[in-house]
């Protein structure tokens, strides 16, 4: 959980829940990270300010087992914008199986500066916008930036993952993309 402020100029900020993690250094000098053995009530929350620029903001949480819940929550600031044509990247990731994503706050993948937009995913089984978020990949002197919102399943609607008045007033500063995943079961063929 992270309250206060967390600041890596060109460099990675991760925010990870799990019982083991794998840290791989990049041939770019970024961390990955991957979250391999997950633990129960995995929780990883932001409501301070985590800032990247340049840079790759990861928040990621898995579960134990599919049958309990994890949670990646942010009701504060991200901020990964665009510095010296390196853009940003903030990953918000919860557990595919069963996890939630819960995004309030502002996500800030932008250029205001010069160059393109960067990237952001918000991942996991049930991902939720507020009326109240901030998202923005916009690029006034290059080309918008991408926001993958990748669950489950996704109602857009008054009530539902994200309202319609917020989805379009959030198209006004980013690319989105809205891709659901089908989960295959055991049961399912191939």
């Amino acid at each position: 959980s992270n309250q206060g402020v967390i600041s890596a100029r060109l460099g990675a900020v991760t925010l990870a829940a799990g019982n083991a993690v794998t840290l791989d250094v990049a041939g770019d000098g970024l961390l990955n990270v991957a979250v391999e053995d997950g633990v129960l009530n995995a929780l990883v929350e932001n409501g301070g300010l985590i800032r990247a620029e340049g840079g790759r903001v990861l928040m990621t949480a898995r579960s134990a087992t599919g049958l309990l819940r994890s949670a990646v929550n942010n009701t504060g600031i991200v901020e990964a914008r665009t510095l010296e044509n390196r853009k940003g990247v903030i990953v918000l990731l919860g557990d595919l199986q069963s996890g939630n994503a819960n995004i309030d706050g502002t996500l800030d993948a932008s250029a205001p500066t010069g160059g393109d937009g960067g990237f952001i995913e918000t991942s996991a089984a049930n991902v939720r916008i507020t009326d109240t978020a901030k998202i923005t990949t916009a690029a006034p002197l290059g080309v918008t930036g991408t926001w993958l919102i990748d669950p489950q399943d996704f109602t857009i609607a008054a009530g539902g993952n994200i309202s319609g008045a917020t989805l379009s007033a959030l198209l006004v500063t980013s690319s989105v993309i809205i891709s659901t995943t089908i989960v295959p079961d055991a049961t399912t063929p191939g």
